[in-house]
């Protein structure tokens, strides 16, 4: 990310610039305003005695940190320089780093903790707990503070002479003296936020959805047979006692799905953005 008080040169950075000046301070507040609900919905009521309520709510702040980092970013083309400044670039670029990181795996938690719950029901009240699931909250939140801390020494503030509009600019961008283990930090980053996370909730959602399927043609088979032999409660007790986990599974099954179809172009447009620096540094 380079963040400058340069304005937009060509028309198509102008349209750009427009668009991002006036989109992103909307999905901030909208953002925020949801997140923060979902933050007291899922830890200010009964919710929280639920495991994957810790994993959701985790999310939730995550997400608001991140939310405050992008707006920060903003503040800068708006005319407030907080985010360029030294000290503060190295912060939220760090920030960033690490609630997008923690937003990642926390989805890679619940989605695993949801497959737990249903590949083994009977398990489900020891295996998935609120204590095991503050406990996977907390372990992931020291990793990925460790694992992004080189982003401190990544980041730094430059000011340049600008030939275009004359006097100074300012920007946060890549500390050239760490441009290699940048690099290479980033890629390996790359992996463990995209690439890893995107083929793990893959296969768990296809187990879950899978298990769904076997699970709503055993009560169809139940409910049909037990309707032919007048002995309903006996032999479809066991399913409906098991509905209410189900409904929360497909639900968190299309929280996760959805989460990644939306944070797909992000990577793809970070990819091409490194594949193009690599090649500009090259040339």
């Amino acid at each position: 990310m380079v963040i400058t008080n340069q304005t937009y040169q060509n028309p198509i950075n102008l349209l750009l610039g427009e668009i991002y000046f006036y989109y992103t301070p909307i999905l901030v507040n909208l953002g925020l305003v949801g997140n923060c609900l979902s933050v007291f919905v899922f830890f200010g009521t009964k919710l929280r005695h639920s495991s994957s309520s810790i994993y959701l709510g985790a999310l939730a702040i995550s997400d608001i940190g991140f939310l405050i980092t992008i707006f920060m970013a903003w503040l800068t083309p708006a005319g407030i320089d907080i985010f360029i400044r030294s000290g503060f670039c190295q912060f939220f670029m760090y920030l960033g780093s690490l609630c997008s990181f923690l937003s990642v795996w926390f989805v890679v938690a619940f989605t695993v903790e949801r497959f737990v719950a249903v590949r083994w029901p009977l398990r489900r009240q020891s295996l998935c707990t609120v204590t095991r699931a503050k406990a996977t909250v907390i372990k992931l939140t020291v990793v990925a503070a460790f694992w992004c801390s080189p982003v401190l020494l990544f980041t730094k503030t430059y000011t340049e002479r600008s030939i275009i509009h004359g006097g100074n600019i300012i920007t946060c961008d890549l500390n050239s003296d760490w441009k290699l283990w940048a690099n290479i930090h980033n890629s390996i980053d790359a992996v463990l936020t995209f690439v890893l996370p995107f083929v793990m909730i893959v296969i768990f959602n296809t187990l879950i959805a899978r298990n769904i399927y076997r699970f709503n043609r055993t009560r169809r088979t139940l409910t049909i047979e037990s309707d032919g032999s007048n002995k309903r409660g006996a032999c479809s007790q066991s399913p409906r006692d098991r509905m209410p986990q189900i409904k929360v599974t497909k639900m968190l099954l299309l929280v996760s799905t959805t989460f990644f179809c939306l944070y797909t172009p992000s990577y793809v447009v970070r990819v091409i953005t490194f594949v193009l620096v690599r090649i500009d540094v090259e040339v």
